[in-house]
């Protein structure tokens, strides 16, 4: 995934769940400026960060390449 589809994935399930991006930073720990920002693309997450508020979304996200067999 690109920046921009994560953001978009990011905005989607935060509004799918109900959550304003202040609860979501609550929920996740971080800011939510943060919140802001990746929504729009302005700045990349972290994958510490990424990983926060997709837990807190209940979302699972795997780093790494996929074991083709």
């Amino acid at each position: 995934m690109n920046n921009t589809e994560i953001s978009e994935l990011l905005k989607k399930e935060r509004l799918s769940q109900n959550l304003t991006q202040d609860k979501l930073a609550n929920l996740a720990g971080v800011t939510k400026r943060s919140i802001r920002y990746w929504e729009k693309g302005e700045k990349a997450m972290t994958l510490e960060s990424a990983d926060k508020v997709f837990k807190a979304l209940g979302i699972s996200i795997t780093i790494g390449k996929e074991d083709k067999q």
